[in-house]
């Protein structure tokens, strides 16, 4: 009765290299999430502070106009809380009761007790490629603040 062992020698090797794929998947869509969940908090610290800038402020929308040559706006406190990437978020301002989109700058205040809301928003790129197939290779984030006008 012999009977030959088969050797094991690479086994080990083999099935490293059947789940390396899978754990590599696992750890960048891990990286990708985080990513995503960071420049969320970003974003809605930004609309944050727009917001707080609307609730005091809401006529000075961004500095476009000749009335409002002060840099102290709603875009510039909510793009400059995240300095970095200030180049790439996209502030909007909207009146909620009307559904207007404010823009520049004015010197008629809105109303005390008018809701408006500060929504910034940025691009998002997935580094992984799977976890693009699922998602899209760039997908919008954003950040919403809803404030009611002081005053």
């Amino acid at each position: 009765m012999g009977s030959r062992r088969r050797s094991e020698r690479g086994t080990a090797l083999v099935e490293f290299a059947l789940v390396l794929p899978f754990l590599a998947v696992l750890v960048f869509g891990t990286i990708d999430i985080g990513r995503a969940y960071q420049l969320e908090n970003r974003l809605k610290n930004a609309a944050r502070e727009g917001g707080r800038m609307a609730q005091v402020s809401p006529a000075q929308v961004d500095n476009s106009g000749t009335a409002c040559a002060d840099p102290n706006n709603i875009v510039y406190a909510a793009t400059h809380e995240e300095a970095a990437a200030a180049g790439n978020y996209t502030v909007t301002v909207t009146r909620l009761d009307t559904n207007a989109v404010l823009t520049g700058c004015s010197t008629a205040a809105l109303p005390g007790g008018t809701h408006v809301q500060v929504k910034v928003s940025a691009p998002f790129k997935v580094l992984t490629p799977l976890v693009g197939i699922v998602t899209g290779s760039s997908m919008t984030v954003s950040g919403t603040q809803e404030v009611v006008v002081q005053g």
